[in-house]
């Protein structure tokens, strides 16, 4: 009896010795361990790239949304011209006297409806150029909320002098703008270094400025589709042929007026395309002044790099009207005074002399 007890007590003492794992089990336990943390860290990233997916495709979505509207919105307000305008000329002295020579008074006023390839803006990698689409329109297709704070004191010195007697803010009156596509973020660049928007401001929400230069050539297809109301002076500076120009052409306060007003509509755009459809056919490069120069309707197609795709067709309506940013305008830009003391040349707000389109300033060092 006392034999089996003994053994009993053996056997308990050498199970308390062996409490804990072998080195075995504490291996296989750390291999299981890591198998479920890497599982579940798998998840958590899957998640979280869903996550700004889902995101980025709601910002896109958003962005087509209120894209569509404004572009209805512009379609349906088209002002146009009553009768083909033709050119005046007059008989200058000498003419009078017999010569031949006659003196022009003004160019041709602007098409109001231009649709053609951007020359201001370099091709994509895949070697696309954009097309730009100038409009003038009886009311602004864009919210003035949807501009910067400094677009309506832009506006406002625009309108200084001038018969156009719209709104100061631009939230009414008739207005030439245009939809024109840029490389996304350079443009927000530029405006920030210009003073033209703050850090926290809206335009810069969706732009990595860490990721962003001002290379021309930029190597993946992605653009930002912008509206931009062309004022006084840019719309006078090409009624006489001078642009339209670059970003980065002219100088500081130049560029300033020009980009005042611009909104940037859709981003991420890997390819956008306008057709308007007139005579039986869709084309892609058109000018209109009249309006028997209007299309049936218009339409484009854009597709996205998120491979999201849009393709909208608009109706077309308009209103007759006269065009104040080009049909009150004074001199031709690089007129000057005998004493070449500087005249009204179409410049913005603060600047002197006429336009220069080889000079390209440094966004950097502004």
């Amino acid at each position: 009896m006392r034999s089996s007890l003994q053994q009993t007590q053996s056997i308990h003492a050498k199970q308390r010795t062996r409490l804990g794992f072998t080195l075995m089990e504490t291996i296989l336990a750390m291999v299981l361990g890591a198998m479920v943390l890497l599982g579940s860290s798998g998840v958590f990233f899957a998640l979280r790239n869903m996550e700004r997916t889902f995101a980025d495709k709601y910002q896109r979505t958003s962005e087509l949304d209120v894209t569509h509207t404004i572009i209805t919105r512009a379609m349906l307000n088209i002002q146009m011209d009553e009768t083909q305008t033709n050119q005046i000329v007059r008989a200058s002295d000498n003419q009078a006297e017999g010569t031949d020579q006659i003196e022009e008074l003004e160019p041709d006023p602007r098409y109001r409806l231009i649709l053609e390839t951007d020359p201001s803006t370099a091709p994509d990698s895949t070697g696309w150029i954009p097309q730009r689409f100038e409009i003038v329109n009886a009311t602004p297709p864009v919210p003035s909320g949807l501009a910067t704070s400094a677009a309506g004191w832009y506006v406002a010195q625009d309108q200084n002098g001038t018969l156009d007697f719209s709104a100061m803010d631009g939230s009414q009156g008739t207005v030439r703008g245009v939809f024109e596509m840029r490389p996304t973020g350079q443009r927000e660049i530029i405006m920030q270094r210009l003073g033209l928007v703050s850090t926290n401001d809206t335009i810069l929400t969706q732009v990595n400025n860490a990721n962003i230069t001002l290379d021309v050539a930029h190597l993946t297809p992605n653009w930002t589709l912008w509206w931009r109301p062309i004022l006084n002076f840019e719309a006078r500076q090409l009624l006489y042929g001078q642009g339209p120009y670059g970003d980065t052409m002219g100088t500081a306060e130049e560029i300033r007026a020009r980009l005042a007003g611009a909104v940037p509509l859709l981003r991420n755009i890997e390819q956008c395309t306008w057709e308007l459809f007139k005579g039986d056919e869709f084309i892609s490069t058109h000018y209109g002044r009249d309006m028997g120069d209007l299309p049936a309707y218009a339409q484009i197609e854009i597709l996205l790099i998120n491979g999201q795709y849009a393709s909208w067709m608009f109706e077309v309506d308009w209103v007759i009207g006269t065009d104040p940013s080009t049909e009150s305008t004074d001199a031709d830009p690089d007129d000057t005074n005998d004493d070449d003391s500087p005249t009204d040349t179409g410049n913005p707000p603060g600047t002197n002399g006429g336009p220069n389109p080889t000079r390209v300033i440094n966004i950097g060092d502004s």
